[in-house]
C-alpha cells in the first residue's frame, strides 16, 4: 500500500471524526476538506484534543496548541514518533535556511505552549546546531551572551533583529560588531522582501534566511536556500501538499508559479494528524529545479485567507500593500465594520499613493511618517488595526489617524 493509503486506513480506525469523512475513499479529490472551525467544533465536543485524535491518550508525550492571532487556539497531541519526525522535517528546513554544526543559535521564539518553542528548539538541534534556549523577554542579557557564548546565529521573528538592534544601541553597542554571522526569521512573511532584508543585514552585518512553518502541520517545514524563489519543503514522506483556488476550493495543478491556498494531508503522523486541511495561507509554489540543486516544491507565503481586508467589494491583502512598499515600515488602519474607505496606509518614508491605489483597486489615503515613528515589537509586529473591533492603535499611530480622520 502506498503512504497515502496506510495513512486513510490509519485515520478511518483510529477516528469517528475522519472515519465519516472518509468512508472508504482512498483518493484525496474524493474526500471533504478540512478546516479549523472544524476542528475547533470537534474539540468543544471532545475536549482537549476534540474527536480527531487518533492515538492513545497514554501514548503523548506533549500538547502544543496553535499560535494563531484569531480564534480558539486548537490543542495538538504528539506521540514520540510524531515528535521524532517534527525534529526531522524542522532539522532538515534548518539546515537549509543556513544553520549548522558550527553554529551556537540564540533561540528568540516564545517557548511557553507553542510549537515555535521547544519543537523549533529540538529542530535546530536535529540540523545539527548548539541551541541556546533564550526565549523572549531576555534582549538586554542577549545581548552579553552573544559575544560571551560565541552565539554565532540568532532564530526568531522578523521583528526581533530591528527590536533587538534597537536595543543595543541603546546600551551603546554596534550589533555589528557583536559577532553575528546569520539570522533565521520565522512567523511572519517578509524576510523574503528586499528593503526588510538589506536594513536587518545592514544593521547586524549578517546573511538573513526565512523559515516556515505551522503548528498543526509541522513546527517548521520549509527552508531558504537564498539561491532561487521562495523557500524549500522538507515535507517530503511526512505530508502531502494541494494548491486550491481560495474562492472555489477548486483544487489547482501543481504547476510551477501556481499560486492558491495551501492544503496540507499527513502521512505517518498518529495522534493530530490533518486530513486536506485549508491552511488560509496564500501561496506561489515553484516546482522546477532551483539553482541550488534541490528539486523539492520551494513556497512563498502571500498573505492569509483570513487576513483579507474587505474595502467597498475589493479584497486587499496586507502583505501585497508590504510588497507594494518594498518592505518599508508601515501600518495598515481600517475603519468601520464594514470597513469604510480610505483604507489609511501608515509608512516610514515617501510612498507612492497613485500607485498603490491602482495596484489594489480601492481607495488608499498614505500618510508618510518620519523614519523611526512606528514601534518595532520583540515579538510579532503588529500592522493591521481594524479601530471598529476594537484594535488599540500604538501612540504614535493613533495621534497620525486622529490627525487623518
Amino acid at each position: 500500500m502506498t503512504a497515502l493509503a496506510d495513512q486513510l486506513e490509519y485515520l478511518e480506525a483510529s477516528s469517528a471524526f475522519y472515519r465519516e469523512r472518509i468512508r472508504g475513499r482512498r483518493t484525496l479529490e474524493e474526500i471533504p476538506f478540512t478546516t479549523k472551525a472544524e476542528l475547533r467544533e470537534s474539540q468543544r465536543r471532545s475536549p482537549p484534543f476534540g474527536e480527531h485524535l487518533c492515538a492513545p491518550r497514554e501514548s503523548l508525550v506533549r500538547l502544543h496548541v496553535t499560535s494563531g492571532t484569531t480564534g480558539e487556539p486548537v490543542a495538538i497531541g504528539l506521540t514520540r514518533e510524531d515528535h521524532e519526525a517534527n525534529s526531522a522535517v524542522g532539522g532538515e528546513a534548518f539546515a537549509i535556511a543556513g544553520l549548522g554544526p558550527s553554529d551556537t543559535v540564540a533561540h528568540c521564539l516564545n517557548y511557553a505552549l507553542y510549537a515555535g518553542g521547544i519543537a523549533d528548539h529540538m529542530a535546530i538541534e536535529a540540523s545539527g546546531a548548539t541551541v541556546v534556549p533564550v526565549g523572549v523577554g531576555q534582549s538586554r542579557r542577549l545581548l552579553e551572551l552573544i559575544p560571551h557564548l560565541g552565539i554565532t546565529a540568532i532564530f526568531g521573528t522578523l521583528s526581533f533583529p530591528a527590536y533587538l538592534a534597537t536595543r543595543a544601541r541603546e546600551a551603546g553597542l554596534d550589533p555589528a560588531e557583536l559577532g553575528l554571522r546569520h539570522i533565521v526569521t520565522a512567523g511572519e512573511p517578509g524576510a523574503g522582501l528586499a528593503a526588510v532584508r538589506a536594513e536587518i543585514e545592514e544593521a547586524w552585518g549578517v546573511t538573513v534566511a526565512d523559515s516556515f512553518g505551522m503548528s498543526d502541520v509541522w513546527s517548521t517545514m520549509a527552508g531558504e536556500c537564498g539561491r532561487g524563489d521562495g523557500l524549500h519543503l522538507t515535507t517530503g514522506e511526512h505530508a502531502l501538499l494541494e494548491v486550491i483556488d481560495p474562492d472555489t476550493a477548486e483544487p489547482l495543478a501543481l504547476d510551477d508559479g501556481v499560486t492558491g491556498e495551501l492544503v496540507w494531508t499527513h502521512l505517518n503522523r498518529r495522534a493530530s494528524p490533518l486530513l486536506r486541511y485549508r491552511s488560509s495561507d496564500l501561496a506561489t509554489v515553484w516546482t522546477a529545479p532551483c539553482p541550488c540543486g534541490r528539486t523539492t516544491p520551494r513556497i512563498r507565503i502571500g498573505g492569509r485567507v483570513d487576513d483579507m481586508l474587505r474595502v467597498q467589494a475589493v479584497n486587499v491583502y496586507p502583505q501585497a500593500i508590504g510588497e507594494l512598499l518594498g518592505g518599508a515600515r508601515h501600518a495598515i488602519v481600517a475603519d468601520g465594520d464594514p470597513i469604510v474607505p480610505p483604507l489609511h496606509v501608515y509608512v516610514e518614508g515617501t510612498a507612492d499613493a497613485d500607485r498603490l491605489r491602482a495596484a489594489l483597486r480601492t481607495d488608499v489615503a498614505v500618510h508618510e511618517l518620519a523614519p523611526g515613528t512606528l514601534p518595532v515589537a520583540e515579538h510579532k509586529t503588529a500592522r493591521v488595526f481594524r479601530t471598529a473591533r476594537g484594535d488599540q492603535l500604538p501612540e504614535a499611530i493613533g495621534r497620525a489617524h486622529e490627525r487623518h480622520q
